[in-house]
């Protein structure tokens, strides 16, 4: 009778409930814990075989040029007897696809019948495949040089066998750490069920609150000693979690305004340098003619006229980049755009000894752009290639072409090149090195780039020449 009361009471049941969530969430966790602890070992072993890999064909690579293929095998020997290798086996096959060498670590794997395949040419990274019956990898990589080509394949087999040992140690850890859990939490579960079971449903009721973004919230104190300081250490975290969340929108704010006023600063410091030079023009011509008691010469108020263009340039680029109009895009066949471009610039090209060089393949897909605003890009960027190649002429290339979801149009030029101290200010506003220029022409192209959801990349080598990759979402 006396089992029987026991076994009916809210006590017992909620120590068995207890204990029941702490089994089950102990095996879920040691499940999920095994599960992730061999994800992990499974990408340390593939990335160990792939740096193995690289490894050995670094060191295959001479006596395969060399065409020694005798001295091969002792550098795939070597690679399998250090300490703890997991290569198993190595081979490595000439560029027609015959045997150069192979390995095995023992006479078991030696006698274990690996799975054949092709080596494919068009493959220029490492291939990571798995054999779940042998419960091995197969990494293999083209043997290629630059200037030679393809010169062999290397495929080398690593085994799991150190994986799978340490997933048993690991499992038998946590049998053993899951029995105590869940013995302990029997206890505890006795206890908890008469004391601190009501405080602690009002606790985690407050919790949840917080967890779904009501900071601030305090919760009624109930309970004694640690479950009484746990209630009012909650009250107090969520009032000090409220503040501090309220601080760090306000310093955002501010960081916001104060980034703000800094762009504006810029902006302006830019915009009233470029103005000074040609309104100190103006001004000193104006005194020459004041000093001199004579009248304003179509000459002079041609040069009047040409500073005051200048300031107007300068006005419209700076609105232009400082508040961009919304543009209309539609379907754009970016090659019909840059066969345009290059009918404009031909000229300019020709009078300066610049050979172009076009690779427009057709049947590109269309992209989503604004015609005017895409001739505007390449139009201040082969002109820049121009100017850059204006003294010895040169090579201007230009091609297109479409991968991976973008379509890339890349311009290279054989010109003096950008040193490297000026290439992270190049998309700077008012950035030039040219005594003319205002500095806005790539500022302008970097915000239409961005307007497409594009990207811009320069790479340049003084002496050698700069090359311009644009790439647009199709």
């Amino acid at each position: 009778m006396k089992l029987k009361k026991f076994s009916d009471s809210i006590a017992f049941r909620i120590s068995a409930a207890i204990a029941v969530v702490v089994a089950v969430t102990t095996i879920t966790v040691g499940l999920l814990l095994v599960r992730e602890e061999r994800a992990a070992l499974e990408t340390e072993l593939q990335n160990k075989g792939a740096y193995l890999a690289e490894l050995i064909a670094h060191h295959v690579m001479e006596p395969l040029i060399s065409g020694e293929s005798r001295k091969i095998y002792p550098i795939l020997k070597g690679y399998m007897e250090i300490n703890e290798s997991p290569i198993i086996y190595a081979e490595v096959y000439s560029k027609d696809r015959k045997p150069a060498a192979k390995a095995y670590k023992d006479k078991d794997s030696g006698s274990m019948r690996f799975s054949p395949y092709g080596f494919d040419d068009s493959v220029e990274k490492i291939d990571i495949r798995e054999d779940k019956d042998l419960h091995i990898y197969y990494v293999s990589l083209p043997l290629r040089e630059e200037g030679l080509g393809t010169l062999g394949f290397l495929r080398i087999c690593i085994t799991k066998k150190r994986l799978y040992r340490t997933l048993d140690n690991l499992k038998h850890k946590l049998y053993l750490l899951a029995a105590i859990v869940i013995s302990i939490g029997i206890v505890i579960g006795l206890w908890m069920a008469r004391r601190i079971l009501r405080p602690v449903l009002i606790l985690n009721k407050g919790v949840k609150r917080v967890g779904d973004g009501e900071v601030g919230v305090e919760i009624p104190v109930n309970g004694e000693g640690e479950i009484k300081e746990l209630t009012l250490s909650f009250n107090k975290m969520s009032k000090k979690l409220k503040e501090s969340i309220d601080a760090i929108k306000a310093a955002q704010e501010n960081f916001v305004r104060t980034e703000k006023l800094c762009a504006i600063g810029e902006f302006s410091a830019g915009v009233a340098h470029e103005i000074k030079n040609p309104l100190a023009s103006i001004k000193m011509l104006m005194q020459a003619l004041e000093h001199k008691k004579q009248p304003l010469s179509g000459k002079h108020l041609g040069i009047i006229q040409e500073e005051i263009d200048r300031i107007d340039r300068i006005i419209k680029q700076f609105l232009a980049l400082a508040r961009p109009a919304k543009t209309e895009k539609k379907d754009v066949n970016i090659n019909d755009v840059l066969e345009e471009v290059i009918v404009l610039i031909r000229p300019k090209m020709e009078q300066s000894a610049i050979r172009l060089d076009k690779r427009l393949p057709p049947g590109l897909p269309l992209i989503k752009g604004n015609t005017d605003a895409l001739k505007q890009v390449f139009i201040n960027i082969i002109l820049n290639s121009i100017q850059a190649m204006d003294e010895e002429g040169g090579t201007l290339t230009i091609e297109t072409a479409a991968r991976n979801g973008t379509l890339s149009a890349v311009i290279k030029d054989t010109g003096i090149g950008i040193p490297e101290k000026n290439l992270k200010k190049i998309f700077e506003p008012f950035f030039t090195t040219k005594e003319d220029g205002t500095g806005m022409g790539l500022a302008l192209t970097c915000a239409i780039v961005n307007d497409h959801s594009g990207k811009i990349d320069i790479k340049s080598t003084p002496k050698i020449g700069t090359t311009i990759t644009l790439e647009l979402p199709l």
